[in-house]
């Protein structure tokens, strides 16, 4: 074994470890119930769950998805994040190597998958989660070259990018289509990303609005259904961290014809 793909091992099992975190994380937070005390348990029967019970994803394989005590099921979402986080860290780590980079990159993506559930179960998303990602992203965008002025532009663009789409959609519907946590989901994107990559991920937003109509078309959802937006949001703001330099550059080479 080389010595890359050791710390790609040891890598992934740290992600697979936050992403323990991250499901406590989603769970506690949009509950109001504190993340640094007390022990997780079982939802279902309130059993504390002890270090069998903790080992990510190989616990709910042997387990086959069950609480060992009253059996119910456990839920697929939990080794799923922990999956996710893992793949989320290697890539990464690929991506910028083991540097200050892939500590601060590592945690605001971290935090973007606890948004994602928080903002399916809830159509919430945290002023406790969503300022610290700008913090934290504010402080990766202080280590790059000139970063200070792509994360402003880039917060300028997010965020105004979607109060523009909120107000509009206000004026036109008087409802209200994009929630103030989505805004500040996009200055957490654009902190990172720039105003390039930020709004090359808004592009979740037109996925968004088709399955805001699929709704209405199979008549679960009416004209104020609200969608999550941010569930799209974050995962394309991790995917355009990683791919969009490359897709980018790809593009403006079939379009001008250059290699």
């Amino acid at each position: 074994m080389s010595p890359h793909t050791l710390i790609l091992a040891l890598v992934a099992l740290l992600g697979l470890a936050m992403g323990s975190a991250v499901t406590a994380l989603s769970h506690r937070v949009p509950r109001g119930l504190s993340f640094a005390r007390g022990r997780s348990a079982c939802p279902h029967c309130g059993r504390t769950l002890g270090v069998p019970d903790l080992i990510p994803v190989l616990s709910f394989v042997l387990q086959r998805g069950r609480c060992r005590t009253c059996g119910h099921p456990i839920g697929w979402r939990y080794p799923l994040t922990e999956l996710v986080c893992a793949a989320w860290l290697v890539l990464l780590e690929l991506r910028v190597g083991l540097s200050p980079d892939f500590v601060l990159l590592g945690v605001w993506g971290l935090i973007l998958v606890a948004l994602v559930w928080i903002d399916l179960d809830f159509q919430l998303l945290p002023d406790v989660l969503t300022y610290p990602g700008i913090a934290v992203g504010l402080a990766y965008a202080l280590l790059q070259p000139e970063g200070w002025k792509r994360a402003l532009l880039g917060i300028v663009a997010g965020s105004g990018t979607l109060a523009l789409l909120a107000w509009a959609y206000w004026r036109v519907r008087r409802v209200e289509g994009m929630g103030i946590g989505d805004i500040k989901l996009a200055a957490m994107m654009g902190a990172v990303l720039g105003w390039e990559f930020t709004l090359l991920a808004f592009l979740a937003a037109a996925a968004g609005s088709l399955w805001g109509l699929s709704l209405v078309l199979t008549g679960r959802g009416h004209g104020k259904t609200a969608l999550p937006f941010g569930a799209l949001l974050a995962p394309a703001a991790m995917v355009s961290l990683l791919w969009g330099p490359a897709w980018l550059f790809a593009y403006v080479a079939l379009v001008t014809g250059r290699r």
